[in-house]
């Protein structure tokens, strides 16, 4: 019966700190793919103004 009792206890210790694991990096690429995509909307001119093309106004 205690053979029993620590194998089912270090079967669910091992699955217990696998599943941290593996819910840490899941949370870490989620946040580091949406820092990505916050990133690539920002372009060098979004704080430059309006472009005006000067050859076809007149």
């Amino acid at each position: 019966m205690f053979k029993f009792l620590f194998i089912t206890f270090v079967v669910i210790y091992i699955l217990y700190k696998v599943s941290t694991y593996l819910f840490r990096k899941i949370i870490n690429d989620i946040t580091q793919a949406s820092n990505s995509d916050k990133k690539k909307k920002n372009s060098i001119l979004d704080n430059e103004g309006e472009y005006v093309d000067y050859e076809e106004l007149d």
